[in-house]
């Protein structure tokens, strides 16, 4: 059956990594009638607390907070490279789901944990790999209309801030659903503090960021204009 387009398709690389890095945003994208599909490359399954299917589970329930689609992959936990066959995993997915958009980690510096950004880099490749028809040729082609990259805890200032004071309620019903891993640490606490330092800078209440990796094409300079206001 051939799956529709849809708006959004967002990788990370465990169970727990979109809601904490970019739920926000998903949220007032589902709030603008965007269809979404979650991927989540492994179940996390080195990780110190919960077990892989219920971290699969948390994630449904997360995922069904904001309608969307929830995607598993078969990567293992801490085993996340940059490799020829991992890339045309991606490329699967992509041609898949043939999204507008595609959402991942950082890709390049450091992060807390290297599968973070191996699934960044691969996402990256895999945009471009989508539209050579001599790859994976028994699936149609597809070039996304762009990728963007949702940012860590310790990261610089993003390129483009999302005002999103309204979905915050529904981005922690999101991050509740990850019991396990609120265990150990705040991690709630934590990004709803940079949230708030964010939101400071939009002239709002919480904003999530997300950078860029190739220049913005645009048209008319007055169009970002407002947008690109000193602070």
């Amino acid at each position: 059956m051939d799956i529709p387009m849809v708006d959004v398709l967002a990788f990370g690389a465990h169970p727990d990594d979109l809601e904490f890095g970019c739920g926000g945003i998903l949220a007032k994208m589902s709030s603008q009638k965007k269809s979404i599909v979650m991927v989540d490359l492994t179940l996390g399954d080195k990780g110190t607390n919960g077990t892989p299917e219920g971290r699969r589970q948390e994630s449904i329930a997360a995922a069904k907070v904001i309608g969307a689609e929830r995607v598993f992959m078969d990567f293992k936990d801490c085993e996340v490279f940059d490799s020829y066959e991992s890339r045309l995993k991606f490329v699967e997915v992509i041609r898949t789901y043939k999204p507008r958009l595609i959402l991942a980690p950082e890709w390049k510096g450091e992060m807390n944990h290297p599968d973070h950004l191996a699934c960044g880099i691969l996402a990256r490749y895999a945009c471009r790999y989508a539209r050579f028809g001599k790859i994976l040729p028994n699936l149609p082609v597809h070039t996304p209309e762009g990728i963007l990259h949702y940012t860590g805890a310790g990261s610089e200032m993003p390129d483009f801030l999302i005002d999103i004071s309204d979905q915050v309620e529904q981005w922690k019903q999101m991050m509740a659903c990850h019991e396990s891993q609120l265990r150990t640490h705040s991690y709630m606490e934590w990004v709803l503090k940079k949230a708030s330092w964010l939101g400071v800078l939009t002239g709002g209440k919480y904003a999530q960021g997300l950078i860029k990796g190739n220049p913005v094409i645009i048209d008319d300079p007055m169009s970002v204009a407002r947008v690109t206001r000193e602070l």
